[in-house]
C-alpha cells in the first residue's frame, strides 16, 4: 500500500531538498521534523490503514498513472494467468481484482477487515477469497500456492524483518512459484517527503489523513540492487521493471532446503 496524491499536498511544497538516486530512493532528506507536531506516537500502520480504507482507492484515479497502471496491469495478468495466488495486504482488493481476472484463484489476505470489506464490494467472483490475516503469521493453508503478490507493500516492510516476510511468505508458495511485487518510486514533487531515517535504514514520512488525523509510517524506497540482494535469500530470476512512479518486480521461488 502507498502513499497517496491530494491529501496532504502541502507537505510536498515543501519538498526542497530531497534528491532521487538511480535506483529510485531518495538519495538525501532535509529537516522535515515540524511536520512530526501534532503526530499521534501510538497510531500504528494497521490503524493508519483502517481509517484510510474508504478513500484508499484515490491513488489509482491520478490521470497521470494511468498509462503506468494500465502497463502494471498487463504486467500482472500475464504473471498470474492460470495460476493459484496468494495475495498479501490485498487492501481494497484493486490487485485482487486485476489478477483475478486472469487467475485460477486467489486468495486475498489483509490486516485490516475494514480494508477487506471494501473489497468485497468489488464482487471479485467465486474464484477470489477474502481472508482477514497477518502477512507475518499467515494460516495454513490445504495447499501450497503456485503464485504470490503483495502489492505496494514492500515499501512499508522494515529492513530488518524483510528476511522473516520472505521466508513465511514462501513457506505457503510452491517451489518454483511466481513471486510478484509492485511498489512505488520516490517521485518528487508528488511523494511525501521524508521525515528521518531509523537505525535500521528504514525511511519516515508523515501522512494526512481527510479527516485530518496524521501518522508518521515507514515508506521505503528500494534500488535494484537491494531488491535483488533481499529477494536472492529465497529466489531466482529475478526481474525489476521501472516506470516513472513504479516499479514490478518477478521472481521465481527456490525449492525450499530439507
Amino acid at each position: 500500500m502507498d502513499e497517496f496524491d491530494g491529501l496532504g499536498r502541502s507537505f510536498f511544497a515543501q519538498d526542497t531538498c530531497l534528491a532521487q538516486d538511480m535506483g529510485g530512493r531518495p538519495a538525501a532528506f532535509g529537516d522535515f521534523a515540524s511536520l512530526l507536531r501534532d503526530v499521534p506516537p501510538t497510531m500504528d500502520m494497521k490503524e493508519y490503514y483502517r481509517l484510510r480504507a474508504q478513500e484508499y482507492d484515490g491513488i489509482y484515479q491520478v490521470a497521470r498513472r494511468e498509462p503506468e497502471i494500465a502497463e502494471l496491469k498487463a504486467w500482472l495478468t500475464a504473471h498470474v494467468r492460470g495460476r493459484s495466488v496468494l495475495e498479501i495486504a490485498a487492501g481494497t482488493g484493486y490487485w485482487t481484482a486485476v489478477a483475478a481476472s486472469a487467475a485460477e484463484s486467489v486468495t486475498a489476505t489483509d490486516l485490516n477487515p475494514e480494508m477487506l470489506s471494501v473489497a468485497e464490494k468489488r464482487k471479485l467472483g467465486p474464484q477470489v477469497m477474502l481472508l482477514t490475516a497477518d502477512a507475518y503469521a499467515l494460516p495454513h493453508f490445504a495447499r501450497r500456492f503456485n503464485a504470490g503478490m503483495a502489492m505496494l507493500w514492500w515499501s512499508h516492510v522494515e529492513k530488518q524483518r524483510q528476511a522473516e516476510f520472505l521466508a513465511h511468505f514462501t513457506s505457503r508458495l510452491e517451489a518454483g512459484a511466481s513471486l510478484l511485487m509492485i511498489d512505488q518510486i520516490y517521485t518528487p514533487p508528488f511523494s511525501s517527503p521524508i521525515t528521518r531515517e531509523d537505525e535500521w535504514g528504514n525511511l519516515y514520512t508523515v501522512r494526512t489523513l481527510a479527516s485530518g488525523i496524521r501518522f508518521e509510517i515507514i515508506k521505503n524506497y528500494p534500488t535494484d540492487d537491494e531488491l535483488h540482494a533481499a529477494f536472492a535469500t529465497v529466489c531466482d530470476d529475478i526481474s525489476v521493471m521501472r516506470t516513472k512512479e513504479f516499479w514490478a518486480l518477478s521472481a521465481r521461488v527456490r525449492p525450499r532446503a530439507l
